[in-house]
């Protein structure tokens, strides 16, 4: 990896800076109704009727006329029922609330090793850092309740935006929010995105013209589209990338 200091960093946000165990919050919160269920068969459950939902009510329900609440309630309902069809309503309803209330808050994520840190170094470097994330309108309470929202000059999350990566019109909004806030024009080509996706982060902000860093952290065959001169495998070492970079780099005021 090797980049001119650029003038603007965005961040993903799940499976990049912060991290869920949707198995373990949502058999955790089925458990305190009294709906038991296999963690493992839940997760696949998950991951199916996300992506269906998804399909059907793009960006959380923004523009169907659903809404991020009832989209978030449609899923609960439908992993649960995956395993017990016959579930009361009752009880599907308070298993919902309680999942819904824990992904709001704290309570249900983790911040990635390394985060805080490359977010502190970032901020002492002078750079310009937001956020571009295909997420609903919780975020920036999850990112206040995290005690890490105030290294971000911007929040641009899919839901209030009406547009999600790998959309270009997304990455185009956050230089003009940069512009905004720098009184500066930037080049597309001055801005960096890192994500954990190759789809959504990588391929998006590339097809926009920006940088992109590509966070693999699994074993799985690199995307034949992804240069291997864009992957880290962790937030440790693209601090450390970052570092050796950045030394090297002239930057214009």
């Amino acid at each position: 990896m090797r980049f001119v200091k650029p003038k603007l960093i965005t961040f993903d946000v799940t499976g990049t800076l912060l991290m869920t165990k949707v198995e373990k919050y949502y058999a955790a919160a089925g458990a305190q109704h009294g709906v038991l269920v296999d963690p493992s068969k839940l997760a696949r459950s998950f991951k199916t009727n996300f992506k269906q939902i998804s399909k059907e009510h793009p960006i959380f329900g923004k523009h169907t006329g659903m809404g991020s609440e009832k989209w978030w309630r449609t899923l609960v309902y439908a992993v649960f029922k995956d395993q017990i069809s016959n579930i009361p309503e009752e009880k599907l309803s308070k298993v919902a609330d309680t999942v819904i209330e824990c992904y709001r808050t704290r309570m249900c994520w983790e911040i990635y090793p390394g985060a805080v840190e490359i977010l502190d170094y970032l901020q002492k470097e002078g750079i310009l850092v937001g956020v571009i994330s295909n997420f609903d309108d919780g975020l920036d309470s999850i990112l206040q309740s995290l005690d890490i929202k105030s290294y971000f000059s911007f929040i641009l999350c899919s839901y209030q935006f009406g547009r999600e990566k790998p959309d270009s019109q997304i990455f185009e909004e956050a230089l003009r929010i940069f512009q905004n806030i720098k009184e500066t024009h930037i080049f597309p080509q001055e801005a960096l995105h890192i994500g954990d996706r190759v789809d959504t982060d990588y391929l998006g902000a590339k097809n926009a013209k920006w940088n992109a860093i590509f966070i693999k952290r699994d074993d799985e065959p690199v995307d034949p589209l992804v240069s291997k001169y864009d992957i880290v495998s962790d937030l440790e070492d693209l601090k450390i990338n970052f570092e050796k970079d950045f030394s090297h780099s002239k930057v214009k005021t």
